[in-house]
């Protein structure tokens, strides 16, 4: 009998599943889309039980395009925008739509909760909606049993076990102690919650349980079939074809663009939080990427990709003398320009719209770099994936602006790192190293094109001059 892996991740704008065999080879994929919604400035909810149709839509779809078994998938391991808030009753119905990290109504909550516990957490964090839910609705908090995170929900309708990894965990607001990993009890009760309303924390790697009978009659899942706690999608993007070795830096172009470094190896820290010294670093949070060039696309009314693409090697370095200087938001180094301010300078009449889409190539390519030469680190491999990194043009801009080799496979992504995890967790894979070994084993080496490295070397010394120049400007239009 064979074995295979399913992994499952949800995101923002849609949720991917694979179904991959114990080598990493992909033997199905599918991809459903959906929306954020905004009942108003500031609110950003997602249905609980569309995500959950969503990963019953994709089970049945492998079961009924492949010759696999339910039998032979072995494990599966959920991924997915962290941390979301899930809360359910007792009978482990959704109390309420979730509340996206991405939600900022909580203002009065987060002023309270920073003051009160004396921390500094932001709008990402859990705790200040499950403030708001207890301040503005009353009878929903009431109901609530237990507060799961996105991949935690579907792991707890798998299973029926609630659960939450421990680096999601340390994403809560506070209340969880990383060195004992165990809630902060006294903190909590500082607020007036019970302490009994979170989850129990675990590693991401951990065997939960197996699919539960009803489910297996609901999913056509086998109840053989384990399912680990999960974790968020940083972490499984680490495994999924980033930073899965020591001295590894990953480039991950999605609606943002993350860069992380692995400063030691994920084996040591898979049962660990997983961001710390010696663990995984952030060298770039949040950095514009598809947000800002699927705006540019939509202003320029194109539909498709395909000739933006191609004129990326028409155009010559610089643009021209053309510069598009994209949006930081919320990365670790200083922000500038407000939330999402973006500068267009020396726009000429021999400028055209290629012009416009490789400067912010370009842009987002110096942003990048500006991270990397502040991290100060050894870095041994470059890997770069995620649906920007499907156009070999923008891999090439970014590798000649870098003046570093990037390491590129099709078929790395976020869920297949959760599948690789959910098979090591439950023991079907024994070798962390088969990673490297073989499911990353076909890498694209894209070599920077040495000609356009010295012209963007001059040209990056003015970029950070124009940058330091509108840092200046922009604060004085606040």
């Amino acid at each position: 009998m064979s074995t295979y892996l399913m992994g499952f991740d949800i995101g923002t704008q849609g949720s991917k599943a694979i179904l991959t065999d114990i080598d990493g080879n992909i033997i199905a994929k599918k991809q459903m889309d959906h929306k954020i919604e905004v009942l108003k400035a500031g609110y950003q909810e997602e249905d609980m039980n569309m995500w959950w149709k969503e990963f019953k839509d994709s089970v049945k779809y492998f079961l009924n395009s492949t010759d696999v078994k339910s039998e032979e998938i072995k494990a599966i391991g959920i991924t997915g925008l962290v941390p979301g808030f899930c809360p359910i009753d007792k009978d482990g119905q959704a109390v309420r739509k979730a509340i996206l990290h991405t939600d900022v109504r909580a203002v009065k909550e987060l002023e309270y909760i920073n003051n009160k516990l004396n921390v500094s957490i932001s709008h990402g964090c859990l705790l200040p909606k499950l403030m708001w839910v207890k301040n503005n609705e009353a009878e929903n908090y009431k109901k609530i049993h237990k507060v799961l995170v996105p991949h935690g929900y579907i792991a707890y309708k798998l299973t029926g076990k609630s659960t939450i990894d421990y680096d999601t965990s340390t994403i809560i607001g506070g209340v969880f102690d990383d060195k004992k990993l165990q809630w902060i009890d006294e903190k909590i009760e500082l607020l007036d919650i019970d302490k009994n309303i979170f989850p129990e924390p675990c590693p991401a790697n951990h065997v939960i349980g197996k699919v539960t009978e009803e489910v297996s009659k609901e999913t056509g899942l086998s109840i053989d079939t384990k399912v680990i706690a999960g974790t968020g999608d940083t972490f499984s993007s680490m495994l999924g074809g980033g930073a899965y070795e020591k001295k590894y830096l990953m480039i991950y172009l999605g609606t943002s663009t993350t860069i992380i470094y692995a400063d030691g190896s994920p084996e040591n820290y898979v049962e660990l939080p997983h961001f710390a010294d010696d663990r995984g670093n952030f060298v770039g949070r949040i950095l514009s990427f598809g947000e800002s060039v699927s705006h540019l696309k939509n202003t320029l009314r194109y539909s498709g990709w395909e000739e933006l693409d191609e004129s990326l090697k028409k155009i010559p370095a610089g643009s021209e003398g053309l510069y598009y200087i994209p949006h930081y938001k919320q990365q670790t180094a200083k922000s500038f320009f407000g939330l999402d301010g973006e500068y267009i300078l020396g726009y000429r009449g021999k400028h055209h719209q290629f012009h416009l889409y490789k400067a912010l190539i370009e842009g987002i390519s110096y942003n990048i770099r500006s991270n990397i030469e502040e991290f100060h680190k050894d870095i041994n491999q470059v890997n770069i994936f995620g649906g920007g990194a499907d156009s070999m043009e923008i891999c090439q801009i970014i590798a000649d602006v870098l003046g570093r080799e990037l390491h590129f496979s099709r078929k790395k992504c976020t869920v297949l790192g959760i599948a690789f995890l959910a098979g090591y967790g439950a023991g079907e894979i024994k070798d962390f190293n088969d990673l490297k070994n073989s499911w990353y084993k076909d890498d694209i080496i894209i070599k920077p094109n040495v000609q356009d490295v010295e012209v963007y070397n001059d040209l990056f010394k003015k970029y950070k001059k124009i940058k330091n120049s509108i840092y200046e400007l922009d604060s004085q239009l606040e």
